[in-house]
């Protein structure tokens, strides 16, 4: 109760005159362990003696850091020397400092608080260049500047700048770094991010990134296949592409060229990189190595396609005649035997065949047999293909029925080609004749012929044989030649 009235009779005393406060940080920002130069002074109108207090107040954090005994002259500014206030970590946020003028019973008189400023550990990373530009295997420099958080230039630190994986230590001198780094040869292209971060020594930090760009080097071309070892009339896929240092696909054009094996050109275009295309052989292509060559500036790929030699023959009938083709791609020599037969008889006929792949040839049966109905026996042989290559399917369907009721007249290793046909006689008259001939005289020398049972007439029957051959194939061609001469007597 005492103390009450001791404060009510001194408060009573006092004039009610507020004094006029001013404090002044001499920053608006300040890093951990900046040290806050802080100015005040007081205006009072009665001379006073009291207590002038000094509170620094961020977010929660609260602490007095200055009180002192002041003498105020009425009506006069009295400057109050402050000592300087060290930032730490635990300010770090919005700040003010508060002053407040009380009397020496602690009683405050006034209180003001200074401009706010900012306690941060932020440093600021300037690099010099925000981008760079720059090819595989080459050198890049890195230069920056370190400021405080109000602008003034760090004094010491150390900064490190990561690129990748890889990470480089450079020294922060009065505010500044400097560092060269080598780049890989296989560095990817495209952008790349260069991280820097400096930290001082009371554990104020900073970072910033500058971009990267290296420029994609073709460095090689790799060409796919599906196979490099191919039948005539296959179809290859092709997939060619260019590679960069870091083996990354470059999307761009490419030059592709297919040569045969003799060198000449198969076919040239201009394909994209990684685009899949797909070529064709021809059925008769040329057996051997082929050379695929992709090529971008002056890289290029070589690849080798090997296409086999097929040897291989298609035989058919087909109006009196035997067709031979040669679908293979080299050219067919040999020997084929076809045989005729009708009832009893069997005609052989045996041509000696060279044909050039893609071709086909021609064998005329009316110039080699009688006229008569025949059935077409082929012996099978390996690379020959009889009937491969169905007419329509009801004649196909007829010759293979044909072949079923047929199949214990020829063995296994015998294909029917055509039964039950007309073939007409179109032979020369030498052959005719020769035919003719043979016929008669199997009959007349036979072990049972005319000739064998009387020998004296042999002479006489052998000349009327002769004129009756003349007659029977001779005549019209006689009759020919007669007619020509006539024409040129007259």
């Amino acid at each position: 109760m005492k103390k009450i009235l001791l404060f009510l009779m001194i408060f009573l005393t006092i004039p009610v005159v507020f004094a006029d406060i001013t404090i002044n940080s001499n920053q608006d920002e300040y890093n951990i362990g900046d040290k806050i130069a802080v100015s005040a002074s007081v205006d009072y109108k009665n001379n006073f003696e009291g207590l002038f207090r000094l509170t620094i107040s961020c977010n929660d954090y609260k602490l007095q850091y200055f009180l002192a005994p002041i003498s105020l002259e009425a009506n006069f500014r009295t400057a109050v020397e402050v000592p300087e206030l060290t930032i730490t970590s635990s300010m770090l946020g919005h700040c003010t400092i508060i002053g407040d003028l009380t009397t020496n019973e602690n009683l405050i008189l006034d209180e003001k608080e200074s401009n706010s400023f900012e306690a941060t550990n932020k440093l600021i990373v300037l690099p010099v260049s925000n981008k760079i530009i720059s090819l595989p295997a080459g050198s890049i420099q890195i230069v920056g500047i370190v400021n405080e958080a109000y602008g003034n230039n760090v004094l010491k630190a150390s900064a490190k700048i990561t690129l990748d994986n890889s990470t480089y230590e450079a020294g922060v001198e009065d505010g500044k770094f400097n560092i060269t780094i080598e780049l890989t040869k296989n560095i990817k292209s495209g952008k790349h991010t260069i991280e820097i971060s400096a930290i001082d020594s009371k554990d104020n930090i900073g970072n910033s990134n500058v971009e990267l760009e290296i420029t994609a080097v073709p460095s090689y071309i790799k060409t796919e296949l599906n196979s490099d070892r191919l039948l005539p009339g296959s179809e290859i896929d092709i997939l060619s592409s260019l590679f960069d240092q870091a083996d990354d696909l470059i999307n761009v054009s490419l030059d592709l060229e297919l040569k045969g094996p003799k060198g000449d050109k198969i076919f040239r275009k201009v394909v994209e990189s990684h685009e899949k295309i797909a070529y064709e052989f021809s059925q008769y292509a040329e057996p051997g190595a082929y050379v695929l060559e992709s090529t971008y500036n002056n890289l290029h790929s070589k690849s080798e396609i090997n296409v086999s030699a097929v040897k291989e023959v298609k035989v058919k009938y087909d109006n009196e005649n035997v067709l031979i083709e040669n679908i293979g791609n080299v050219p067919f020599e040999d020997e084929l035997t076809f045989i005729l037969e009708t009832g009893l008889k069997k005609y052989p006929i045996t041509k000696t065949i060279k044909i050039d792949a893609g071709k086909v040839l021609n064998v005329d049966l009316s110039k080699e047999v009688p006229l008569g109905i025949y059935n077409i026996i082929f012996p099978l042989k390996e690379g020959i293909s009889p009937i491969k290559k169905k007419i329509n399917e009801t004649i196909q369907n007829a010759i293979d029925s044909t072949q079923e009721e047929f199949s214990d007249w020829f063995s296994a290793n015998e294909s029917l080609l055509a039964s039950d046909v007309t073939i007409h006689d179109n032979r020369p008259l030498y052959r005719k004749i020769q035919s003719g001939f043979s016929s008669l005289s199997g009959s007349l020398v036979g072990s049972d012929g005319l000739l064998s049972r009387n020998p004296l007439i042999a002479p006489t029957v052998l000349i009327i044989v002769i004129l009756l051959i003349v007659v029977r194939y001779g005549r019209k061609p006689m009759m020919k030649l007669f007619k020509k001469e006539k024409n040129k007597e007259n």
